[in-house]
């Protein structure tokens, strides 16, 4: 299946030390009071993947001041970790939700729930009132982007979308990007050109970590071929969401253990989506805007940041009770035939049961069983070969369907006799020591 994400706008910086003990400040980090327009193009794939999916972003925003706090964060090294609020002790009536207050505490939310009509949503005016207002927008008009791969304009509210993969950009191409500018409030029309950033490629790809690594319980040390813009590490679980600001010269970063665990979490669901981000951001700051919108400042002072991104993703799960991890992979050591025993023992295309490599070709219950259908059980496997095929194709056509199993052991009772008195010698006479395994479900 083909997907197109939209990603939401803007780009997050933040000004923190590196992990290491140099001096690593990101450069576009500011908080200026501006209004802040943000156009990202994205190209995204999966390790050992040819697909690439694309995706385009468009926001604007007419003051920056408004909607800024950073509830829920904590700074580790050069990466910020984003907790959503812990509404286990919260009891919420209808109408509300649980989240973070102005002041960042917990606490349970109104809704505003009034039924509004066409071109108007429901606000709560300043004493906490519901009300319906006149939906107003922000915007820049309609936008056209060249120098892409593939046709890219959009309009107002912006939702992009298309069946196209691969990437909406060259690496390095020289990009222009065209706004008509607004019906009512936004950015005055610009045009403006921007280069975009290389493709990033995981090194080693991210399909190659070591599940012991990455849920152990050391620091997570990631690779990539390096470039010269900026690498962002995104790390997703139950727990949390963290984002770390990388040098992308170094080709390397080590998230710290404690990062990892907080976004894990505490609930047992040992699972992770990992990201490694390459962006190239290219900021002007002479923008202007125009217009005015009900009950909310419109900064003169306007920036438009422009972005392009390149991203390897995988999403990644520890292993389970009785299984062993293998590098990147979860086995049963008791009956893979590659890993048998333990990780790297192979059986060389022989059999593995109870973690021990059968002595055949076949595996010692099969020469035991070849040997038997000729001998021992001779006449029981005569009368099974033909009645019990149809009881076989019927029960493999339920999958694991217990009722549906039961219906072909009485459709086909003839079979199942047969199957009954065959395995019956296979397993209580013939082969009852070298089929113990298989048997043991009998």
């Amino acid at each position: 299946m083909r997907h197109t994400k939209l990603v939401a706008g803007g780009l997050i910086t933040f000004a923190l030390a590196c992990a290491t003990n140099q001096s690593f400040t990101d450069p576009f980090a500011d908080e200026s009071v501006r209004a802040q327009g943000t156009i990202a193009l994205g190209a995204s794939h999966s390790p050992g993947s040819s697909v690439v999916t694309p995706s385009v972003s468009v926001s604007f925003m007419p003051d920056t001041t408004v909607g800024t706090a950073s509830c829920g964060q904590t700074a580790v090294g050069t990466c910020v970790v984003t907790q959503a609020p812990d509404c286990t002790s919260t009891s919420c009536k209808n109408g509300e939700t649980c989240g973070f207050d102005s002041g960042c505490n917990v606490a349970c939310i109104p809704l505003c729930t009034m039924t509004c009509g066409t071109n108007q949503k429901c606000e709560f005016d300043g004493n906490g009132d519901m009300g319906c207002h006149a939906v107003q927008t922000f915007d820049a008009g309609a936008i056209a982007i060249s120098g892409t791969n593939m046709s890219i304009a959009v309009y107002p509210p912006y939702a992009w979308k298309t069946t196209d993969e691969g990437s909406p950009f060259a690496p390095g191409a020289s990009l222009r990007v065209q706004a008509a500018g607004p019906v009512g409030a936004g950015y005055v029309a610009f045009d403006q050109t921007f280069t975009a950033t290389t493709f990033l490629q995981a090194n080693p790809p991210l399909d190659q970590l070591n599940l012991d690594d990455v849920f152990g319980g050391s620091d997570l040390t990631l690779g990539w071929l390096p470039g010269n813009d900026r690498v962002y590490i995104l790390a997703t679980g139950v727990g949390a969401s963290a984002r770390c600001l990388a040098d992308d010269t170094t080709g390397s970063f080590s998230v710290p253990r404690a990062v990892i665990d907080q976004v894990i979490g505490s609930t047992g669901v040992h699972a992770l989506a990992l990201s490694i981000e390459r962006a190239r951001l290219e900021r002007n700051k002479g923008m202007t805007t125009v217009g005015s919108l009900d009950n909310q400042t419109i900064q003169p002072h306007a920036w438009l940041d422009l972005v392009t991104t390149s991203t390897e993703s995988i999403s990644l799960q520890a292993c389970k009770s009785g299984q062993t991890s293998c590098g990147t992979k979860c086995v049963d050591t008791n009956t893979d035939s590659n890993n048998c025993g333990s990780c790297g023992s192979s059986c060389s295309g022989k059999a593995c049961s109870s973690g021990t490599c059968q002595t055949s070709s076949g595996g010692s219950c099969s020469s035991c069983e070849a040997t038997a259908n000729t001998g021992t059980c001779a006449s029981e496997y005569s009368s099974c070969t033909g009645s019990c095929k149809s009881l076989l194709t019927c029960v493999m056509a339920c999958a694991g369907d217990t009722t549906c199993e039961s219906n072909c052991y009485s459709t086909y009772s003839a079979g199942a006799s047969a199957f009954d008195s065959y395995w019956s010698c296979l397993c209580g006479t013939a082969c009852s020591s070298e089929c113990s395994a298989q048997c043991s479900g009998s």
